[in-house]
């Protein structure tokens, strides 16, 4: 072999070399691709899957949440009617009112001056045995009936809480 057929055989085996390799990096960096679309197509299927049960966890939290907020409003509603504290009302002004209610038959807790649970429904049925709005305040008219049962007949714990009640 001369040094000239070796010149011209060696870049030709390297063009050979190039052109066969490069017809299966074509087909392989297809598989590749396709093995990635492959890929991506499983995770946006997950991806939807997740979502799906996120928005099906938030709704079923939205709803229980709303179911929530309707139990916390009619048991506001239920619990509402009760004695209210206003300012300046006195431990003493409760101890009128309970003594009055015992007077009348209503009340048969201990006068302590504590708006309790049976202070509060003495107030109602006392209110509803009189024909007023059993709201548990003991307001104008309230007062007015219930201080003919108390024994010294003081009129200032019902001073215009109720208003024209």
């Amino acid at each position: 072999m001369r040094k000239k057929d070796v010149i011209y055989i060696v870049p030709a085996f390297f063009v050979i070399l190039a052109i066969s390799g490069c017809g299966t990096v074509p087909k392989k960096f297809r598989e590749e691709v396709s093995g990635i679309k492959g890929r991506v197509e499983t995770l946006e299927s997950r991806v939807e899957g997740v979502e799906t049960k996120q928005a099906q966890v938030e709704q079923a939290a939205n709803e229980q949440a709303q179911a929530l907020e309707e139990m916390r409003t009619r048991r506001e509603a239920r619990t509402n009617i009760s004695i209210k504290a206003r300012p300046g009302r006195s431990r003493e002004e409760i101890k009128k009112i309970q003594t009055c209610l015992r007077n009348a038959g209503f009340y048969t807790g201990q006068i302590d001056g504590i708006k309790g649970r049976k202070t509060r429904k003495a107030i109602r049925e006392f209110q509803e045995a009189n024909g007023l709005t059993p709201d548990g305040i003991v307001g104008k008219k309230t007062w007015e009936l219930l201080n003919k049962y108390s024994s010294g007949g003081v009129q200032s714990a019902g001073s215009a809480e109720e208003g024209s009640k």
